[in-house]
């Protein structure tokens, strides 16, 4: 969230390739650190939480910069595609990634385990490396007028894209809606299901298979529907299953409501991550997408420590019903909201 705004800006002035080089160059020597220090006997909690603060200033470089670069690589047409195949990339390592560690741990112990995660953080350098050094460049426009200033102001070009607005103010308050469901979860896997950690990754696999097949279906029929009814259907959607699994009270009931949450969220963010990119210039994309997820992001922790705090007074099935219930308002808030959509251009969600 801090370091967002910044890195975007930096990603549209400085060779985007070198930057993400960087980034993950030193993702791999601050996991390389730990081992290390292990080893050395000198780690601590304090040095620790230091070597992940690093990890997560530095990672907007490439999470922003995938953004960034995507335009470049593929057609306008099959801008929607790439994305959601970047989105099943990214559902694919949620679902595998932790199993993935957890038999390496359990193999190799922790410690050379994240010399595997140092290991990665190199092979992605080599494949950033395989991208034409013409891919990485920062295509301004045509008229020199519409770059005169120096320093464009991402903010003003926000205000000024009404459907980017709409986007962001609603990814924004979705997060929020969403937070609670994330410290809940494992106290419902407790004290309701009387189950362990197996039982909420079993619950959490099943989101993220739910995702991989939304994404799968989504990319296959992308159907043509306006933008106001997409994100409606895609938040009344996601808070009914989610709200509905406040009133389970086995995991397999839950793993069943999460998974068609899964199916019912995946597109979400295919079509909004396709509308930020079609509609922001080259020249911008770094530094508006940085406001936009520094602004954006910040509705998850907000909505992690409300519902930590709901939780403690009335249990963790209330809270998951509640963050349902809100996200299902939300998405009736958006859909009446006719004075901010009458400003969006009237084009299909896959145009």
């Amino acid at each position: 969230m801090a370091t967002s705004p910044f890195i975007g800006r930096l990603l549209d002035r400085l060779p985007r390739r070198r930057l993400m080089v960087i980034d993950n160059v030193g993702q791999a020597i601050l996991y390389l650190s730990i081992p290390i220090m292990t080893w050395m006997h000198i780690l601590t909690f304090p040095i620790l939480v230091g070597v992940v603060t690093a990890a997560a200033a530095l990672s907007p470089l490439s999470m922003i910069g995938r953004g960034v670069l995507l335009p470049n690589l593929v057609s306008a047409n099959d801008l929607e595609v790439a994305n959601g195949f970047s989105q099943f990339r990214s559902g694919l390592v949620t679902l595998l990634g932790p199993a993935v560690g957890g038999i390496l741990v359990a193999a190799i112990g922790a410690p050379l385990t994240l010399l595997v995660t140092a290991a990665c953080y190199a092979a992605y350098v080599l494949s950033l490396m395989g991208i034409p050094a013409t891919r990485y460049r920062t295509r301004f426009p045509r008229d020199p007028s519409t770059t005169s200033d120096p320093a464009p102001n991402p903010w003003r070009f926000l205000w000024n894209s009404p459907a980017l607005l709409i986007i962001g103010m609603v990814t924004l308050f979705f997060n929020l809606t969403y937070g609670p469901l994330e410290p809940a979860l494992p106290v419902m896997v407790d004290r309701v299901y009387h189950s362990g950690a197996g039982t909420l990754g079993l619950v959490w696999s099943s989101f993220a298979v739910g995702s991989l097949l939304g994404t799968l279906l989504w990319s296959r029929f992308r159907p043509q529907w306006s933008l106001r009814w997409f994100i409606t259907g895609v938040i009344i959607g996601w808070g009914l299953f989610s709200g509905l699994t406040g009133f389970t009270t086995h995991p397999w009931e839950a793993m069943l409501t999460l998974f068609g949450g899964g199916l019912v969220y995946s597109p979400y963010n295919i079509v909004a991550a396709t509308w930020q990119q079609r509609l922001i210039p080259d020249h911008l994309r770094g530094s508006v997408f940085g406001v936009f997820q520094s602004v954006t992001s910040s509705g998850l922790p907000v909505g992690q420590l409300i519902g930590g705090v709901v939780v403690s007074v009335w249990g963790a099935g209330a809270t998951i019903t509640i963050g349902g219930a809100a996200t299902m308002l939300l998405g009736l808030v958006v859909a009446s909201l006719r004075a901010p959509w009458s400003r969006v251009p009237d084009t299909s969600v896959s145009q």
